[in-house]
């Protein structure tokens, strides 16, 4: 079981390019294409002066837009020409209004690798929110922490482990990661998720050949995303994975929660499936 198709979703930005390094390491074990992608959506100007910008202040941002697709094309085309195997790759331009288009796009791929949403007025609109994409596409997001360098896959991987459905679906879409590592950390919060005897995620890890082990870790002050992230450090993980939104998306913008936690401190790539 190995990924076959990824798509490295690249703003352009100097911390963003850990996608398109990480997308590089993939590719170095396992024979898989990778597909570039530079999406946009409207800038500031033309979602807030939609309609009522003239017309040639409109063709100025196009044309600005237009100069930084090529410049993320030739950066890619330059990097895997280089570092990757170009006759496995080729370069996608997505345009859209929301990071639906880019959600679309994604389903026809088995893993999408980006960054995180960039704040830069100049660059926010060539970078979608990794959340948006895993809870609309149905694929699993890699989140890159700004400069991660992946020179070599994840050794050692740390699972968030509630029992519920989006962290079995993570499980499973992380599998070719767990299947390479030398150890696998299922760690769950506060008490164990209930099971059923024989047929726990456990027993499926251990039937791929994956070599895990569970651990339970108290609650601490900062909740289970904090938790989470600790015992990762500990652990020496290099990679996370965790099941996105299992609250509503709106509940955790409001409150807080994991997944949000994880987009905004995580120092390690985070794979998340909703």
């Amino acid at each position: 079981m190995t990924f076959k198709s990824i798509l490295a979703a690249y703003s352009g930005e100097a911390d963003g390019r850990a996608s398109l390094e990480m997308a590089l390491t993939l590719q170095r074990h396992w024979p898989l294409h990778v597909t570039g992608l530079a999406w946009h959506g409207l800038n500031t100007l033309q979602r807030n002066w939609r309609g009522v910008l003239p017309r040639d202040i409109e063709e100025i941002l196009a044309e600005r837009d237009a100069d930084t697709v090529a410049e993320i094309r030739e950066r890619f085309d330059a990097v895997m020409a280089e570092r990757g195997d170009p006759a496995r790759a080729d370069f996608l331009t997505v345009a859209g209004d929301s990071s639906l288009s880019l959600a679309e796009t994604a389903r026809g791929f088995d893993l999408v690798i980006m960054g995180r949403h960039s704040e830069e007025p100049d660059r926010s609109h060539f970078s979608a929110r990794p959340d948006v994409v895993a809870l609309r596409a149905g694929r699993p997001v890699i989140v890159t922490p700004p400069r991660h360098a992946a020179g070599e896959l994840p050794q050692r991987v740390l699972i968030g482990w509630d029992g519920k459905r989006n962290a079995a679906r993570a499980v499973v879409d992380a599998m070719p990661f767990l299947t390479a590592a030398a150890e696998v950390l299922l760690v769950s919060i506060g008490k164990p998720p209930p099971e059923r005897e024989g047929a726990t995620i456990l027993n499926l890890m251990q039937r791929h050949g994956v070599n895990a082990r569970p651990e339970i870790l108290p609650e601490k002050r900062g909740g289970a995303g904090r938790a989470l992230l600790d015992a990762a450090q500990d652990f020496g993980a290099g990679l996370l994975v965790i099941g996105a939104y299992e609250h509503s998306k709106f509940h955790e913008d409001l409150l807080g929660g994991v997944t949000n936690l994880m987009l905004a401190e995580a120092p390690l790539p985070v794979l998340m499936s909703h």
